[in-house]
């Protein structure tokens, strides 16, 4: 008899950790799926905010972010025209992402000795937008984001 009850005791003890286990493992991969969705990219969060305001976004093309001292870019196209943007960690600034941010700051980057039209927003650049049909919508945008 004595087994019996130690059994039944020694189960109920195992159900009650398993079941609390699962609790404990359900309530971390809430918290973890909530942080990564409060975490998202930068750059993919301006191009939600241009889809918002009604512009068609495209898809993402290859860009080569890091010949400019950035962390990320992204070169698509809004209302059917390339436009590029670059993010860059001012927190981890590189010598040439620390050239790049400061040229960007008054407006024009250089790069293979071309003078580039650009726009600086809180650590995003922006390109391509100085000859685009919707540049004021597109720069109106950018200017709020943050």
């Amino acid at each position: 008899m004595k087994k019996i009850v130690s059994i039944l005791v020694l189960l109920t003890l195992l159900l009650g950790a398993t079941i609390g286990c699962t609790k404990k493992e359900e309530a971390k991969q809430n918290v973890t799926e909530k942080k990564q969705e409060e975490v998202k990219p930068k750059l993919d969060r301006l191009k939600e905010e241009f889809k918002k305001e009604g512009l068609e976004v495209g898809d993402n093309e290859n860009v080569a972010f890091d010949m400019l001292g950035a962390n990320n870019g992204y070169k698509f196209k809004l209302n059917g025209e390339l436009i590029e943007i670059y993010e860059y960690d001012l927190n981890a600034l590189s010598d040439l992402g620390n050239k790049f941010v400061e040229q960007a700051k008054n407006g024009s980057v250089t790069m293979s000795g071309f003078n580039i039209p650009v726009k600086y927003n809180d650590g995003i650049m922006i390109t391509r937008h100085d000859e685009h049909k919707d540049k004021d919508k597109i720069l109106e945008i950018f200017n709020k984001f943050k």
